[in-house]
């Protein structure tokens, strides 16, 4: 973690802003300070203009000595600035989980931070020693999914997550794809969430039709659906229902982030689905991390362990998705990497 006692000044990149932002979210007590920070409305309030620590905590009835204590250590981590009256103000790294920042990172540590998703952590040396199921199971008796349907906030807040993510890598996905899908008509984002990355898809070309397949809960949220937002809601059908069951009839699938939350012969059952449902000439499309080989450094080695206590699910060679997409009919023919992070894997029907 690098040294985030050092003040940032308005002169780093936006880049370096997010790196510093993303390891404050990354470190187990920065990172719950942080949450305690935004949860409190304690980000929200302050603003670039010194405010003392107990007017601060006038306003937001919380007490006056936790108070200054707390934002005295958030200045020690980089995100505030502290004077020699005790007042404090929020530095542009703070700013950036402001709520309405432009690259906020609020999702992110609302998520990562959650009740929810940190008990879920406690299980790894369990999961290690049995294997699953998975922390989030292991806790709350159903997993990830099943637990969002039945609650609200937290199917917000791993939903506005999940989004977040998208956004972040959705400028390299649309360029890996800019080629693939020219000749689609119409495009089906299997798990597509509230639309967002197959939205920005249709804005970039006028040709092609989507559809957006997702759990009930999700689709019946029409205020998060993204389509109207970014003015393709002519071209966009959101669809309930059940990937494991059926999908939609189209000429391309797009999977982004879906495969890698479950288990080999779950991750078949998906892909034989849409096989069925594809056309002679379908083409899959399924965006994911891809582990590098040993002793590489990678992405998606740190977020498999997510996957492992979270989901149960896994990250995957570029082979082991080979293999996937053999036993349910398809062949892979390409890769495109989107930013160092991400791949996107082409298939079509053996």
């Amino acid at each position: 973690m690098t040294d985030s006692s050092q003040t940032p000044t308005d002169a780093e990149p936006p880049e370096k802003l997010l790196a510093d932002a993303y390891d404050l979210v990354s470190g187990l007590w920065s990172g719950r300070l942080l949450h305690t920070a935004v949860m409190l409305g304690i980000v929200d309030t302050l603003d670039e203009t010194p405010t003392a620590a107990g007017t601060l905590a006038d306003e937001l009835e919380l007490d006056p000595d936790a108070t200054y204590r707390l934002l005295r250590t958030l200045a020690h981590y980089g995100v505030l600035t502290e004077d020699d009256d005790r007042r404090f103000a929020l530095t542009p790294v703070g700013e950036v989980f402001e709520a309405d920042h432009p690259q906020s990172m609020r999702a992110y540590l609302r998520c990562l931070h959650s009740p929810e998703w940190v008990s879920a952590m406690f299980h790894l040396p369990d999961i290690v020693k049995d294997g699953g199921p998975d922390g989030f199971t292991r806790e709350f008796d159903v997993d990830i999914f099943e637990y969002a349907d039945a609650n609200p906030d937290f199917a917000e807040t791993f939903n506005d997550f999940m989004t977040a993510e998208t956004r972040r890598q959705t400028e390299g996905i649309l360029a890996a794809l800019a080629e693939n899908i020219a000749g689609l008509s119409q495009l089906c984002a299997v798990g597509g969430g509230h639309g967002y990355l197959l939205s920005r898809l249709l804005a970039a070309h006028d040709h092609l039709d989507g559809t957006v397949l997702e759990r009930p809960s999700v689709v019946d949220a029409s205020a998060d659906h993204w389509a109207p937002k970014l003015g393709v809601e002519d071209r966009c059908a959101y669809v309930a229902g059940d990937m494991f069951e059926s999908v939609p009839t189209a000429d391309g699938y797009l999977l982004k982030w879906i495969l890698h939350d479950w288990s080999d012969a779950e991750c078949v059952d998906i892909l034989s689905t849409i096989h069925e449902a594809a056309p002679a000439d379908g083409r899959l499309f399924v965006v994911e991390a891809i582990v590098p080989g040993p002793d590489q450094p990678g992405f998606a080695k740190r977020l498999d362990m997510t996957m492992l206590v979270q989901m149960g699910g896994r990250e995957r060679t570029e082979a082991e998705y080979r293999s996937l997409f053999e036993q349910a009919g398809w062949e892979l023919v390409d890769r495109k990497e989107t930013d160092g992070e991400m791949s996107v894997l082409e298939a079509v029907k053996a």
